[in-house]
């Protein structure tokens, strides 16, 4: 009974840790939407997709600041999207140089 009464408030959570909800949202849906045009497997689209939130919930405020831009909303996708292309190719990257250097 007391974890219903519990009321937790993920927007407020997520301004604690810096991520603006809107600009997450728009980078999981600029993520969703190249997982599902590249066909990938499904483990690594939820990588994409957490990747992409996070990477435009971060940046994005940031770069709109540095660019003078107000509505931030296909700029976040545009960045979750590429973001998450950037940190996933990396990925990819140091995974394939630890196998090489374990086997």
């Amino acid at each position: 009974m007391k974890l219903l009464k519990m009321k937790i408030d993920i927007v407020s959570f997520m301004d604690q840790l810096g991520l603006v909800w809107q600009n997450l949202v728009n980078g999981v849906i600029g993520a969703t939407i190249w997982a599902i045009h590249k066909k990938t497997k499904f483990w690594s689209a939820i990588r994409q997709i957490f990747i992409g939130g996070i990477v435009a919930g971060y940046s994005t405020p940031f770069i709109s600041k540095e660019i003078s831009v107000r509505e931030t909303g296909f700029l976040s996708f545009v960045i979750g999207t590429v973001g998450m292309v950037l940190v996933d190719n990396l990925y990819i990257w140091v995974s394939k140089k630890i196998k090489l250097l374990f086997n």
